[in-house]
Protein backbone atom coordinates (compact mmCIF):
# COMPACT_ATOMS: atom_id res chain seq x y z
CA UNK A 1 0.00 0.00 0.00
CA UNK A 2 1.09 3.56 -0.85
CA UNK A 3 1.72 5.49 2.30
CA UNK A 4 3.70 8.64 0.52
CA UNK A 5 3.40 10.42 -2.99
CA UNK A 6 5.60 13.69 -3.66
CA UNK A 7 4.22 15.75 -6.19
CA UNK A 8 6.39 19.27 -8.19
CA UNK A 9 4.34 21.90 -9.26
CA UNK A 10 4.14 23.45 -11.50
CA UNK A 11 3.77 20.26 -14.12
CA UNK A 12 1.95 18.48 -11.13
CA UNK A 13 -0.20 21.41 -10.39
CA UNK A 14 -3.48 19.91 -11.90
CA UNK A 15 -2.47 16.66 -9.45
CA UNK A 16 -1.99 19.03 -6.50
CA UNK A 17 -5.34 20.82 -6.94
CA UNK A 18 -6.95 16.89 -7.60
CA UNK A 19 -5.33 15.90 -4.77
CA UNK A 20 -6.43 18.69 -2.31
CA UNK A 21 -9.96 18.49 -3.42
CA UNK A 22 -10.50 14.96 -3.01
CA UNK A 23 -9.06 14.87 0.33
CA UNK A 24 -11.75 17.72 1.12
CA UNK A 25 -14.13 16.09 -0.24
CA UNK A 26 -13.28 13.38 2.17
CA UNK A 27 -13.60 15.71 5.13
CA UNK A 28 -17.17 17.00 3.84
CA UNK A 29 -18.68 13.43 3.33
CA UNK A 30 -16.58 11.87 6.52
CA UNK A 31 -15.00 14.64 8.74
CA UNK A 32 -12.00 14.40 11.10
CA UNK A 33 -12.00 15.22 14.10
CA UNK A 34 -9.24 18.10 13.72
CA UNK A 35 -7.81 19.97 10.83
CA UNK A 36 -4.67 22.05 10.46
CA UNK A 37 -3.67 24.20 7.77
CA UNK A 38 -0.46 25.92 7.75
CA UNK A 39 0.64 28.21 5.20
CA UNK A 40 2.63 31.66 5.80
CA UNK A 41 0.74 32.60 3.12
CA UNK A 42 -2.74 32.21 2.90
CA UNK A 43 -5.58 32.78 -0.32
CA UNK A 44 -8.96 32.45 -0.70
CA UNK A 45 -8.08 30.54 -3.84
CA UNK A 46 -10.57 29.06 -5.50
CA UNK A 47 -10.91 25.01 -5.33
CA UNK A 48 -14.25 23.55 -6.66
CA UNK A 49 -15.47 24.74 -9.97
CA UNK A 50 -19.58 24.19 -9.05
CA UNK A 51 -20.83 26.31 -12.09
CA UNK A 52 -22.64 22.84 -13.16
CA UNK A 53 -23.71 22.31 -9.27
CA UNK A 54 -21.84 18.85 -9.01
CA UNK A 55 -21.08 19.72 -5.41
CA UNK A 56 -24.83 20.17 -5.09
CA UNK A 57 -25.22 17.03 -2.81
CA UNK A 58 -22.14 17.79 -0.48
CA UNK A 59 -23.17 21.32 -0.02
CA UNK A 60 -26.50 22.42 -0.87
CA UNK A 61 -25.97 26.08 0.27
CA UNK A 62 -23.49 26.33 -2.56
CA UNK A 63 -24.36 28.45 -5.55
CA UNK A 64 -23.48 27.48 -9.13
CA UNK A 65 -19.97 29.09 -8.94
CA UNK A 66 -16.66 28.20 -8.04
CA UNK A 67 -16.09 27.34 -4.46
CA UNK A 68 -13.21 29.30 -2.54
CA UNK A 69 -11.01 27.67 0.44
CA UNK A 70 -12.51 29.38 3.04
CA UNK A 71 -16.54 28.15 2.08
CA UNK A 72 -14.71 24.65 2.13
CA UNK A 73 -13.46 25.18 5.37
CA UNK A 74 -16.62 26.78 6.64
CA UNK A 75 -19.01 24.06 5.75
CA UNK A 76 -16.10 21.00 7.32
CA UNK A 77 -16.58 23.45 10.40
CA UNK A 78 -20.03 23.10 9.88
CA UNK A 79 -20.16 19.57 10.22
CA UNK A 80 -18.01 19.58 13.31
CA UNK A 81 -14.61 19.38 13.06
CA UNK A 82 -11.97 21.60 14.80
CA UNK A 83 -10.63 23.91 12.34
CA UNK A 84 -7.11 25.43 13.07
CA UNK A 85 -5.78 27.84 11.10
CA UNK A 86 -2.01 28.44 11.44
CA UNK A 87 -0.39 31.73 9.70
CA UNK A 88 1.97 34.66 9.41
CA UNK A 89 -0.07 38.09 10.53
CA UNK A 90 0.85 39.58 7.83
CA UNK A 91 -2.06 41.84 5.19
CA UNK A 92 -1.62 38.92 2.41
CA UNK A 93 -3.39 36.89 4.92
CA UNK A 94 -6.64 39.31 5.89
CA UNK A 95 -8.60 38.68 3.06
CA UNK A 96 -9.27 35.10 3.91
CA UNK A 97 -8.65 35.12 7.61
CA UNK A 98 -11.37 37.90 7.20
CA UNK A 99 -14.02 35.82 5.56
CA UNK A 100 -13.67 32.83 8.16
CA UNK A 101 -14.12 35.80 10.59
CA UNK A 102 -17.20 36.84 9.17
CA UNK A 103 -18.52 33.86 8.17
CA UNK A 104 -18.12 31.72 11.10
CA UNK A 105 -21.42 30.93 13.20
CA UNK A 106 -20.96 30.20 16.89
CA UNK A 107 -21.19 26.55 16.77
CA UNK A 108 -17.77 26.39 14.07
CA UNK A 109 -14.65 25.18 15.88
CA UNK A 110 -12.34 27.67 14.40
CA UNK A 111 -9.21 28.83 15.75
CA UNK A 112 -6.50 31.34 13.79
CA UNK A 113 -2.97 31.57 15.31
CA UNK A 114 -1.28 34.32 14.07
CA UNK A 115 2.98 33.89 14.24
CA UNK A 116 5.27 36.07 12.60
CA UNK A 117 7.67 33.75 12.51
CA UNK A 118 5.19 31.26 11.51
CA UNK A 119 7.05 29.52 7.79
CA UNK A 120 5.70 25.56 8.07
CA UNK A 121 2.80 24.73 5.07
CA UNK A 122 0.78 21.66 5.12
CA UNK A 123 -3.22 19.96 5.75
CA UNK A 124 -3.34 17.77 8.94
CA UNK A 125 -6.37 15.63 9.36
CA UNK A 126 -6.79 12.57 11.31
CA UNK A 127 -5.92 10.33 8.21
CA UNK A 128 -3.70 12.27 6.01
CA UNK A 129 -1.18 14.82 5.68
CA UNK A 130 -0.43 17.01 3.01
CA UNK A 131 3.12 18.63 3.56
CA UNK A 132 6.37 20.70 1.70
CA UNK A 133 7.17 23.81 0.23
CA UNK A 134 3.72 25.06 -0.98
CA UNK A 135 1.72 27.70 0.50
CA UNK A 136 -2.09 27.68 -0.03
CA UNK A 137 -2.13 30.36 -2.37
CA UNK A 138 -2.39 30.57 -6.46
CA UNK A 139 1.16 30.83 -7.06
CA UNK A 140 2.06 28.41 -4.44
CA UNK A 141 -0.07 25.99 -6.05
CA UNK A 142 -0.42 26.76 -9.96
CA UNK A 143 2.89 28.77 -10.42
CA UNK A 144 5.93 28.04 -8.19
CA UNK A 145 8.34 25.35 -8.48
CA UNK A 146 7.11 23.59 -5.26
CA UNK A 147 7.43 20.28 -3.58
CA UNK A 148 4.40 18.70 -1.86
CA UNK A 149 4.47 15.65 -0.01
CA UNK A 150 1.06 13.64 0.47
CA UNK A 151 1.58 11.01 3.70
CA UNK A 152 -1.22 8.59 4.91
CA UNK A 153 0.69 6.28 7.13
CA UNK A 154 -1.08 6.63 10.28
CA UNK A 155 2.02 6.70 12.56
CA UNK A 156 3.61 9.79 11.14
CA UNK A 157 0.31 11.38 11.01
CA UNK A 158 -0.23 10.62 14.63
CA UNK A 159 3.41 11.66 15.33
CA UNK A 160 2.75 14.96 13.88
CA UNK A 161 -0.60 15.49 15.43
CA UNK A 162 1.13 15.25 18.53
CA UNK A 163 3.61 18.11 17.61
CA UNK A 164 1.35 20.26 16.73
CA UNK A 165 -0.80 20.09 19.73
CA UNK A 166 2.38 20.49 21.64
CA UNK A 167 3.54 23.33 19.84
CA UNK A 168 0.34 25.33 19.17
CA UNK A 169 -2.16 23.32 21.85
CA UNK A 170 -1.58 26.33 24.12
CA UNK A 171 -2.01 28.99 21.57
CA UNK A 172 -5.59 27.69 21.08
CA UNK A 173 -6.78 27.88 24.80
CA UNK A 174 -5.79 31.83 24.30
CA UNK A 175 -7.54 32.14 21.60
Amino acid sequence: MLLERDLIGPTQSQSIIDLIQSLLVLELTNPSKTIWIGSAWISDIQLFDNRGLQYKSLEPDWSADMISLSKVLLAIAKRGTHIIIITRDDKVNQNFLNKIRLNKSNDMNIDIILRDEFHEKGLLSDTYEITGSMNFTFNGIMINDERVIYRCDQKKISERQIVMWNKYGESINDT
